[in-house]
């Protein structure tokens, strides 16, 4: 192949590259432009040949550039040569747009030197990332607001709801022998909704409070808690005869009442959720583990919690909808609001962590926790995650 033929596929790939490509000589002038830079700047080729390339720069990047490539060539130190950098760039029409410049140097066979540009616009990559910025700020005050309305609402539910309970028990003790058989049938209906109502409210304050009265981080005795949460559950594990089977666990940097309410709550869904007949087996295991693919809170070695039952199980087709609000895969059959689980994803959340279920109909579940390995008493940042607030 004839330095010809190099020199004619040489200019081939210039001509058609992605990115724009510039050169200059040793005064800073323009020597080559292939069209993709010349499309971004705005001009055609001839019209920036021989000129000084700054003239693509908008203020203060234009004074300085002289100023750069003068003091490579007399001292040799390479502040812009070999650097890639973001920089702002000068359009035709005054519009300025971001890219991202790298310089090299070629020594050519005269002694004579030029400097190649490769430019990558950043203009849709800006947009984007600007967009993600503002998409996840409305999130995040969105999400303050409904949190802020559900605890408001919740609030101001509980009075008018205690003088239903109040008068409705009043009713019951005083009046119970004055009713009809259907009227006493009608009060125990309503003392059962108002009961299932008050459960529900209360577990929404608890969902907003997830962030509203979150505490530090601090370094904390996984064990103590799981021990004070088996304490609170004594009597209901005595009832059932639940077996708990567990090992030691590590002490991480956590909110503690938060992690109490994470135990308790997937601890008394493996009680509640056993198989009629079935003694409730419940294994708790923790341990370092691989971080799981596509989670971007998580990279490397985390923690990896474990809590495995012999309950009723469900179809991991419904793996989705279990950690959404107000789902209830058994329908009533079950004491329940249907938001512990959304807790507990809120809770792993603001950990930085991720939580999953593996499961199937009568063979029971394990729902795994993944914690990244934290020294920090700061909760890390997941506000930009789209799925925070479910």
């Amino acid at each position: 192949m004839t330095k010809s033929d190099d020199a004619s596929r040489l200019r081939a790939i210039i001509e058609t590259a992605i990115d724009g490509i510039i050169t200059i000589d040793e005064q800073g002038c323009i020597d080559t432009i292939n069209p993709a830079a010349a499309q971004m700047f705005g001009y055609e080729p001839e019209a920036v040949l021989g000129e000084n390339v700054s003239m693509l720069m908008p203020q203060p990047h234009r004074a300085a550039h002289d100023t750069y490539v003068g003091n490579y060539l007399r001292t040799g130190e390479a502040r812009i040569i070999g650097v890639g950098r973001e920089v702002l760039g000068l359009r035709k029409d005054g519009s300025t747009f971001p890219f991202r410049l790298a310089i090299s140097e070629v020594k050519l066979e005269n002694g004579t030197r030029l400097f190649t540009g490769i430019i990558h616009d950043l203009t849709r990559q800006k947009t984007h990332e600007e967009q993600l910025r503002r998409y996840a700020a409305d999130l995040e005050r969105s999400n303050q607001e409904l949190e802020n309305f559900a605890y408001v609402s919740s609030h101001d539910l509980q009075e008018p709801l205690r003088k239903i309970q109040a008068f409705g028990s009043r009713i019951e003790s005083r009046e119970r022998d004055r009713l009809s058989e259907q009227g006493q049938d009608y009060l125990r209906r309503m003392l059962s909704a108002s009961s299932r109502m008050q459960t529900l409210i209360n577990d929404l304050l608890a969902f907003s409070r997830v962030s509203s009265r979150a505490r530090p981080f601090e370094r904390t005795d996984l064990n103590t808690i799981l021990d004070e949460v088996l304490s609170d559950l004594e009597i209901l594990i005595q009832e059932t005869g639940a077996q708990i089977q567990r090992v030691r666990l590590p002490a991480l940097m956590v909110d503690p009442t938060q992690f109490r309410q994470l135990f308790q709550n997937l601890i008394g869904n493996a009680i509640k959720f056993r198989r009629e007949g079935e003694t409730p087996l419940i294994r708790i295991e923790m341990a370092e583990a691989p971080a799981p693919a596509g989670q971007e809170t998580l990279s490397g070695t985390c923690w990896h919690l474990q809590i495995a039952d012999n309950g009723i199980g469900f179809d991991e087709k419904y793996l989705d909808r279990i950690f959404d609000i107000f789902q209830r895969l058994e329908g009533r059959r079950y004491e329940g609001s249907g938001i512990g689980l959304a807790i507990c994803r809120k809770i792993v959340l603001r950990h930085g962590g991720y939580i999953t279920a593996r499961s199937q109909p009568g063979k029971g579940t394990t729902f795994s926790i993944y914690l990244p390995i934290l020294t920090s008493t700061e909760p890390p940042d997941v506000s930009a995650h789209l799925h925070l607030s479910k």
